[in-house]
This record gives C-alpha cells, structure tokens and sequence, in this order.
C-alpha cells in the first residue's frame, strides 16, 4: 500500500507539471507513455503466441503524437491514415504471412495513438473558447477534467463498490467490479467534472454532459483492456509502476476518456 500512494502522489505531481507546462515537453512524455504502453500490449500479445511489430509501430506512433502535438484535427488524423498505410506496406514487406501481425499492430497503433494523441489535442485547444477569461488555460482545463474524471469513477467506483456491491457486472471479464461500483462512480464523476467546471467558469450543463460521458467511457475503457488481459492469461500488463502494474493498466480508462472529450468539443 505505501509504494501505490507514494506512486500515485508522485504520479500526479508529474502529470500536474507536466500539462501546465505543455508544449514539447509535453509531447515528449506522452510519446514516451506511448511507446511503454505499446510494448507492454505487445508483451501482452506474445504471452499467447500471437505476433506483434514494434519499430514499425514505434515509426507510427511518433509521427501522431507530433501531429497531435500541433492540434491540428486534419494533420492528425491524416498522419493516422498514413501511420495505416505505411505499417500496412511494411509488415507486408517483412514477411508475406504477416496478416496476423499487420491486424494486431494497426490496432495497437490506433487504440494507443488515438487514446493518448486526443489528449494532447485536448491540451492545445485555444484559449477563451470555452472559459472566462479569468480562468486557467482551456487546455489545461479539459486535459486536467479528463484525468480528474477518471480517476474520481476509479475512485468512488471502489469505495462504492467495497462498501455496497453485491450484484456483479461483468464477472467473465473483472469479478470484483459491481453494479452498485458503477452507479457510485458514475454520480462521483459528475458531481466532480460539474465542481471543477463551476470553479473555472465552465457552462455547468455541459460540465454536467462530459461528467456523465466520463463516467460511462471510464469504465468502458478499464473493461477493454481487463478483456484484453484475461484474454491473454495475464493480471497486470506490467510492473513499472510499483502497486499499480504497468503503464496500460493506469491509462486504460483515460484511452477511451480523451477522445470521447475531444469529440465532445468538436461537435459541441
């Protein structure tokens, strides 16, 4: 227990630093995540006999989170295509029986750089948009909403769960989840996003919507890979981080929070 706080405490005073600095600093520690998460997937993969490339992926990943860095919605997602491409003629060229390999690797490419990329779109969104301008950076505001969110469902979801949970909600997947767990997550994570978004002058309606659509995709993301896990016979998907596991297993639910986020304020 006093190596996960001392992780977590650390944890988030680097991610703290390193959003409200921003810029390429920023971008350089969200590649590095990139690159761990990427491996600990591929690791996941070969556990099972089931081939995943790196360099190529490698190539790939860094050509989004500097597209993304720039928050430019039609560079990114270009480079995404693009990133498709390149990986499609590459792992065809490495060896002719590499469908496997080419299915497993795009969509490590794709869930790693949209989850993380989205983010530092999110840090990069323009100021006054969105709050008052009194208030602190909007990028700052919706990366910051985004991490709080999720680790307030991650939160309220245990305490709740430990506390109230009786009726299971995917045990196939993740036995000590419940359906009381979820519901307390879900009201945390709004009453949370709906606090922060009334302390920096937000619309508290639509604080109210990113805090309901944080709950629902938090969740969704921790199932996706705990689904990926006991698929590939493993409990963590590494061990980098004392008391937490690996670097997937921390950022699993913020891969699906990020784009959801961003896609809020593309459609808003």
């Amino acid at each position: 227990m006093k190596n996960r706080v001392i992780t977590a405490v650390v944890g988030i005073l680097a991610i703290l630093g390193l959003v409200w600095q921003g810029g390429i600093l920023l971008t350089a520690a969200v590649f590095g995540a990139m690159v761990l998460c990427f491996k600990e997937y591929k690791a996941m993969w070969n556990h099972i006999d089931v081939p995943v490339f790196f360099y190529p992926a490698f190539v790939a990943l860094l050509a989004v989170s500097i597209a993304a860095g720039r928050y430019s919605l039609l560079h990114f997602f270009s480079i995404l295509i693009l990133a498709f491409l390149c990986l499609l003629f590459s792992v065809l060229r490495i060896r002719g029986d590499a469908l496997p390999a080419l299915i497993y690797t795009v969509f490590g490419v794709l869930y790693i750089g949209i989850g993380f990329g989205s983010l530092l779109c999110l840090r990069q969104v323009h100021q006054s948009m969105y709050l008052t301008p009194l208030a602190i950076e909007d990028g700052i505001f919706f990366v910051l909403l985004a991490f709080i969110g999720t680790w307030a469902s991650d939160t309220f979801a245990y305490f709740v769960g430990r506390r109230w949970g009786k009726r299971k909600m995917a045990p196939h997947i993740s036995p000590n989840k419940t359906i009381e767990g979820l519901i307390g997550g879900m009201v945390g994570t709004i009453i949370i996003s709906v606090i922060w978004s009334f302390c920096f002058g937000f619309s508290l309606i639509q604080g109210f919507l990113l805090g309901l659509i944080i709950s629902i995709m938090a969740p969704v993301g921790d199932l996706f890979e705990s689904y990926m896990k006991r698929y590939c016979d493993i409990k963590d998907s590494g061990q980098i981080l004392p008391g937490h596991g690996g670097m997937l297993d921390r950022f699993d639910s913020l891969l699906f929070v990020a784009p959801a986020v961003f896609l809020f304020l593309i459609l808003r």
